[in-house]
């Protein structure tokens, strides 16, 4: 293996693991002043949740794309149970956050929709070389 191709393996882990945190962070934290643009935009807390999943499950495809031959849909149901875990946290331990089943089918779909394309962005990113 190449010095190259394992720092970048490492650079991966370390994106999909702050991904991770941030996700974490910003489901558990009151967020008080949003900027006005984004007050506007219809359905905005649904294409949030969507894009957290997204990212999430593209990022950890590139970290484990050779740790294991399913790593794919292990990801995707981590990503899907990680969601839902994240939303009863919402409701259990903090104060002014809900729990939300439309936060987790955003979620889900967000997860799910990385899960279908990822092939399309391996080839892209890792095999023009």
């Amino acid at each position: 293996m190449k010095i190259t191709q394992l720092l970048s393996e490492r650079k991966f882990v370390l994106f999909a693991v702050f991904w991770t945190i941030l996700i974490t962070t910003l489901s558990l934290i009151t967020i008080e002043k949003a900027p006005s643009f984004v007050l506007q935009l219809p359905f905005k807390d649904k294409i949030v949740h969507f894009l957290f999943y997204f990212v999430f499950v593209v990022l950890w495809s590139f970290a484990l794309k050779q740790r294991t031959s399913n790593f794919r849909i292990k990801i995707l149901i981590v990503a899907i149970f990680y969601g839902i875990i994240i939303e009863v946290l919402q409701y259990a331990v903090t104060e002014n956050r809900t729990a939300d089943f439309y936060d987790v089918l955003a979620n889900s779909l967000g997860a799910f929709f990385a899960f279908i394309v990822f092939p399309f962005f391996k080839r892209i990113f890792l095999e023009q070389n």
